[in-house]
């Protein structure tokens, strides 16, 4: 994973070809690393995912969310180093590396508010850093004007290094705005989502700002039942852009992010995959050649639009929910980022240790399981019994 990003550096050339089809099959096959989509799907109360590859390789078909100590998780984020963020309804929050099996608690955010958006960046492979922002809606403020002019979001950010949550200032957007929470993509060190008006958000993770931008001008002004899909292409940031009934669509990437200058890069021809399913719809790209397409049925399709193949993949449930990109190689890492042993060394390391184990609570420092935490609340229980009876046995009645 770390080898062709160095490639990607060398030049524009180098950089497009690690997204081709032929280097990318070439390049998991002698590497031994993962790449697809975590498809989260919603079947009553129960949220199920699945990752699906264009791979024809097996071991894919073997990862799951099974080994975390929680069963019914939800993905919320998801990385390009294979790291996912995950929670529960209690809820409780883990960031896990599927492919190791390796999972740690974090400690959990202000669970109070409504969450709208959420979004996780690694800032750093080698040692791993990492950084989690989650957008919430904060509580009527009947006498703060602001709060009524704007659409306000609260905004926290966690650190690996700190291994804490902090509140930054509110995102104040446009009235009648907000971010649309399936849409994120990460690129250039910033999270983007679109909105509900046809723009996109950016959080700029390591300045902890934001900023708003337009889509490309034939995008944001067309508004006759087109299906707009906010996608990562080629490394930078890219819009799909389709109407509901016809066969192609066009595909527009931000080639300068500093100037944010647009290019229509293709008109794509669907027809291929709408035959079969007329609703069919893009949500991600594989790589530089083949689109992800999701159905309305219990399909996903890998469509190769450079030479026009299909590859359907069934799906156990309908309702496809949400669409996780994931690229990860099968190295162990430290979900810590080394913070626990930063913090059990040294007279002044244990100090801080004993201040975090208390401000994250028990069961989130040890990251306890259910079944781990029961043992020690029974464990507890009975040294409380057996203390009762000893103080009542040493009791004496005197009578007068």
């Amino acid at each position: 994973m770390e080898t062709i990003g160095k490639c990607r550096l060398l030049s524009k050339e180098c950089n497009s070809i690690t997204y081709e089809s032929t280097f990318t099959d070439l390049h998991i096959q002698r590497t031994n690393t993962l790449s697809g989509f975590f498809i989260q799907n919603l079947k009553g109360l129960k949220v199920n995912s699945f990752f699906v590859s264009n791979n024809t390789s097996n071991s894919y078909r073997k990862l799951s969310l099974n080994f975390l100590p929680d069963r019914r998780v939800a993905i919320e984020a998801s990385t390009k180093q294979g790291i996912l963020l995950c929670r529960t309804n209690h809820p409780r929050y883990y960031v896990c590396k599927p492919t190791t099996k390796q999972w740690q608690r974090i400690p959990n955010p202000k669970t109070r508010y409504e969450t709208v958006a959420i979004g996780m960046l690694v800032i750093r492979s080698k040692p791993l850093h990492y950084k989690i922002v989650k957008f919430s809606l904060p509580k009527v403020r009947c006498h703060d004007r602001d709060f009524f002019r704007y659409y306000c979001h609260r905004c926290e950010l966690f650190d690996s290094k700190t291994w804490t949550w902090k509140q930054l200032e509110e995102v104040k957007m446009p009235k009648h705005e907000s971010l649309y929470p399936k849409s994120i993509v990460s690129v250039s060190g910033s999270l983007h989502w679109l909105t509900w008006v046809k723009n996109i958000f950016a959080f700029h993770v390591n300045e902890e700002s934001y900023s708003m931008f337009s889509l490309p001008l034939p995008v944001s002004e067309d508004d006759n039942g087109t299906d707009i899909a906010l996608v990562e292409y080629e490394g930078k940031l890219a819009v799909t852009y389709a109407g509901t009934k016809e066969s192609s669509m066009e595909l527009w990437v931000m080639e300068n992010y500093e100037k944010k200058e647009w290019n229509k890069r293709y008109t794509i021809n669907i027809e291929a995959v709408r035959r079969k399913e007329p609703y069919a719809r893009p949500i991600a790209f594989y790589n530089a050649d083949i689109a992800l397409m999701k159905e309305y049925n219990h399909h996903v399709t890998f469509f190769n639009f450079k030479n026009g193949s299909v590859a359907r993949l069934p799906l156990k449930n309908s309702s496809n929910h949400a669409c996780f990109p994931f690229q990860s190689d099968f190295e162990p890492c430290d979900l810590m980022d080394g913070f626990s042993l930063k913090h059990l060394q040294g007279g002044r390391g244990r100090s801080k240790s004993k201040r975090t184990k208390w401000q994250l609570g028990l069961g989130q420092y040890f990251a306890l399981s259910p079944k781990n935490l029961f043992l020690f609340l029974l464990l507890a229980f009975s040294f409380f019994c057996f203390g009762s009876r000893s103080v009542d046995s040493q009791i004496t009645v005197v009578e007068d």
